[in-house]
């Protein structure tokens, strides 16, 4: 329990506001101007797991390409928006000039998709809470795989959100991963205690949630680029 205990701590923390007055990125609400929350650089995609690195990325981006070794260094310890002279103009990040016209991200998404995403999110949720309800039980460092297929999990079907056509490869992985699983301790965690069918139930998800990418990606993903080529 002091691993989930560690885990709430950190994330209450990360919102804490005393962040941005350490790092100088609090902003006074200005009279007369309505306020508008949220980053100038916004994540350009439904992944959870990208959109919390994303800044990290920019910031290995930018050391990577700096040209001499001091500013590879000292974009570390700068102020956010730091860059080296004229490396904006080099190499162009997408950012919000006007916060009070821009154009959310957003994907067309048909029923099916809205559906089967809601149901990921949904089962995914059954996983997670079987994971707290019996953490004790799985114990250390057995847990760590069950929070790496729970990853998987939501890494691969927000990028199917993204319809991101290497979304097949992540559900591949993800669904071999899950049979490994089953194979080596021939039980999900304690599952087949609860359902005697519990292999059969996980197989049987795994199966469907990658039949159902493939659908996605050979079928409707293509028909409606097809579609809007011949528009």
């Amino acid at each position: 329990m002091s691993l989930i205990r560690n885990i709430s701590i950190k994330t209450i923390l990360s919102i804490f506001i005393f962040w941005d007055k350490l790092f100088h990125t609090f902003q006074e609400e200005l009279q007369g101007i309505p306020p508008v929350y949220g980053i100038t650089r916004p994540a350009q995609t439904w992944n959870p797991i990208r959109i919390n690195f994303q800044h990290l990325g920019l910031l290995i981006s930018y050391s990577w390409r700096a040209e001499n070794w001091k500013d590879k260094l000292t974009i570390w310890f700068k102020p956010t928006g730091w860059h080296a002279e004229n490396f904006e103009e080099k190499y162009p990040v997408n950012k919000i000039t006007n916060v009070y016209a821009f154009d959310k991200y957003g994907t067309e998404a048909s029923s099916t998709l809205i559906y089967w995403s809601i149901t990921q999110a949904l089962v995914t949720l059954l996983f997670a809470s079987f994971f707290f309800y019996n953490i004790a039980a799985i114990g250390l460092p057995v847990i760590s795989i069950y929070g790496l297929f729970v990853f998987l999990t939501i890494y691969s079907y927000t990028e199917l959100m993204d319809k991101n056509r290497f979304s097949v490869y992540w559900e591949t992985v993800r669904f071999l991963f899950g049979l490994a699983i089953l194979y080596y301790f021939g039980d999900w965690f304690g599952l087949n205690s609860l359902f005697l069918e519990g292999n059969f139930i996980v197989v049987s998800y795994l199966l469907l949630s990658l039949v159902m990418t493939v659908y996605f990606l050979s079928f409707e993903f293509k028909a409606k680029n097809v579609a809007l080529l011949n528009a």
